[in-house]
């Protein structure tokens, strides 16, 4: 689980990126943290894999206190997917960009090996470890920074606005994923993004504006909140606002509007 506690961070000494800042996320959970571009959602995810040190507040993994005694500890917890993957890509091919962790690692030549193509093959990118960085697609580079960050074996991952550069077909190849990720392989997903669309996928929605936590819920609870989403300058899908318009009416049952909301919610 991720505890932190009246988390606060500034990049200089006049202005605060968050303040004040509480959250949870239990184990096992998929959850969206929504907000505009300046919100503080891409600087949370750096505090909490230890790329940045909190101006004040706590963040504790697994019970551990994200400090410099246990920094080392914490990164084999969680690890960070960044949302341009051109910019991930550290090796010539697709195995060797799976491997630079492994290798950090000291893993052996044989179980290095191993671990590749397994989590190449978990990808689905199985087939391409031999292609360079050029010959793959904005999705195919995601799914390799996905599998390199799988190779560490660790149990929390964020992807840091991993859909905003890709097209659709990218886009629902890395939802399909994570949705294995997180189901069949217990793995502790946090998804930062300004898309509802993908967030409502989610599990659970954690909501920043201007550096505070402004609201949290399932998406159905936030995405009722549509005033108070257009003013974080967050737009909910027409099929959600259709949905929202629908709930209003109380002669509607509740098994049509839970199956409204079940096919609305989806992409």
């Amino acid at each position: 689980m991720i505890k932190v506690s009246d988390l606060s961070f500034s990049y200089n000494s006049v202005d605060e990126a968050l303040k004040h800042v509480n959250l949870e996320i239990s184990k096992g959970s998929w959850v969206s943290i929504l907000g505009h571009n300046g919100s503080g959602k891409s600087t949370l995810s750096k505090l909490l894999v230890g790329l940045l040190s909190p101006s004040d507040g706590e963040i504790y993994i697994d019970g551990m206190r994200l400090d410099e005694e246990h920094i080392v500890e914490i990164r084999k917890k969680i690890g960070i997917v960044f949302q341009n993957p051109d910019n991930q890509f550290v090796g010539v091919t697709v195995k060797h960009d799976i491997a630079f962790g492994l290798e950090n690692q000291c893993i052996p030549h044989d179980q290095m090996v191993d671990k590749i193509n397994h989590y190449a093959t978990l990808v689905g990118m199985e087939a391409f470890l031999s292609k360079e960085p050029h010959q793959l697609s904005g999705g195919q580079k995601q799914r390799v920074a996905i599998a390199g960050a799988l190779a560490m074996e660790q149990d929390i991952m964020i992807l840091d606005e991993a859909t905003s550069m890709l097209d659709p077909e990218g886009t629902q190849e890395i939802i399909n994923l994570i949705k294995v990720l997180n189901k069949d392989l217990d793995k502790t997903i946090i998804t930062i993004t300004h898309d509802l669309s993908f967030a409502a996928q989610s599990d659970y929605l954690i909501v920043l504006k201007d550096g505070e936590v402004i609201l949290t819920g399932t998406p159905k609870e936030v995405f009722n909140q549509e005033e108070l989403l257009k003013s974080s300058n967050l737009e909910l899908p027409f099929e959600i606002s259709l949905y929202n318009e629908v709930a209003k009416d109380k002669t509607i049952d509740s098994k049509v509007l839970e199956a409204l909301w079940a096919y609305n919610s989806k992409m």
